[in-house]
């Protein structure tokens, strides 16, 4: 069978056997993550939907694990989504995929040993029980990489926040040395509606993060390595004026850096012809039909529009007043819309590039 020629990823983690990329590795500061492992920190790292953290976060588990020194485990822990305030249920999906992380990682069926043995303990907090008894059976210090942290809700997520939290004092010897939590947010932007509609913090129920990491977008300069990957590939040139239109309507957000290139070199077809030189005017068709056409990135922000916080920022940065916008906005919704990817900090405040200042401006706040 004949390879796949590499292509401009969408959908998923990254794979270079694959996908044109940038090395997950040099998108956040290794060696501050390093030294906050070696400290033993619990810490968060977050960015906007689709910007690379998942690739990122099983980059750092296959580099750390060859280092051989600790057991780095990674675990997407989304599907406990569907079960919200149903604890057990939650509890019991989250420690079963960590087990099949495990014994992926480890290649050993002890953490599918152990996962039965907690199952059946009459413990009630069975994931702080399970990540005691998987550090304190292995011969190497754990750490735990959780993806989708804040796909949980209410009280199930207060759960397993407070459970990370109770074995804190024990690491490494009987807890994970460091456990990096991911998700789209941090942790203290998270206001979590328990079933009896208390409030809690996310800031409370989990107090003991050290750091927390924000993974950023693309530079020009990564966005002008990722396409000139294309280049060497296939021979297809770019015109050099295309990388300042690129700049503009993504400003390196990376879903949409890779939609455009799959959009321009493979949805047109045209353009399959790898002799047909790249220019502005068919970069901007390729942006175009991405707002018209909606994929689930598209869909998902003008989801978010919906909520009322999202609205209360992004209504008056459309309405253009004067420039004091921020003086009268709550600094936590702002600071939500932002760790979304949706507006950029910029005095004033504004849309974060020009694909989303033209999807907003469609959907009609």
């Amino acid at each position: 069978m004949k390879p796949v020629p590499k292509f401009f990823n969408t959908a998923g983690p990254m794979k270079p056997e694959l996908h044109y990329c940038i090395d997950p590795l040099t998108r956040f500061d290794l060696e501050e993550i390093e030294s906050l492992i070696r400290q033993n920190k619990y810490f968060i790292l977050h960015a906007p939907r689709q910007t690379g953290k998942t690739s990122c976060l099983l980059a750092l588990r296959d580099y750390i694990n060859k280092q051989g020194e600790f057991y780095a485990v990674y675990a997407n822990v989304e599907g406990g989504q569907a079960f919200r305030n149903d604890v057990k249920t939650v509890e019991s999906r989250v420690v079963g995929t960590i087990a099949e992380r495990a014994a992926m990682t480890l290649q050993s069926d002890l953490p599918r040993d152990l996962f039965h043995k907690v199952a059946a303990s009459p413990e009630q907090d069975r994931l702080a029980l399970y990540l005691k008894m998987l550090s304190e059976a292995l011969d190497k210090p754990l750490l735990l990489f959780i993806d989708e942290i804040d796909a949980l809700v209410g009280d199930s997520l207060v759960s397993v926040l407070r459970q990370l939290r109770s074995g804190y004092d024990l690491r490494p010897q009987a807890f994970p040395q460091s456990i990096i939590l991911c998700g789209v947010r941090d942790v203290r932007d998270y206001r979590i509606v328990l079933s009896n509609q208390d409030i809690v913090t996310g800031g409370s129920a989990f107090n003991i993060k050290a750091e927390s990491l924000r993974l950023g977008n693309f530079s020009r300069e990564e966005i002008h390595q990722l396409y000139m990957q294309h280049t060497a590939a296939t021979g297809q040139v770019f015109d050099e004026a295309c990388f300042p239109q690129i700049w503009e309507a993504t400003e390196g957000q990376p879903w949409l850096v890779n939609a455009l290139g799959y959009e321009v070199t493979m949805n047109m077809r045209e353009n399959r012809d790898r002799s047909v030189r790249i220019i502005p005017e068919m970069m901007y068709r390729a942006q175009e039909r991405l707002i018209y056409r909606r994929d689930t990135h598209i869909d998902i922000l003008i989801d978010k529009l919906r909520e009322e916080r999202v609205r209360n920022v992004i209504a008056p940065i459309l309405a253009n007043e004067d420039g004091e916008v921020e003086q009268h906005l709550k600094d936590d919704d702002i600071q939500y819309v932002v760790d979304m990817g949706l507006v950029v900090r910029d005095k004033p405040l504004r849309i974060a590039n020009a694909i989303y200042r033209e999807v907003i401006s469609q959907a009609n706040l």
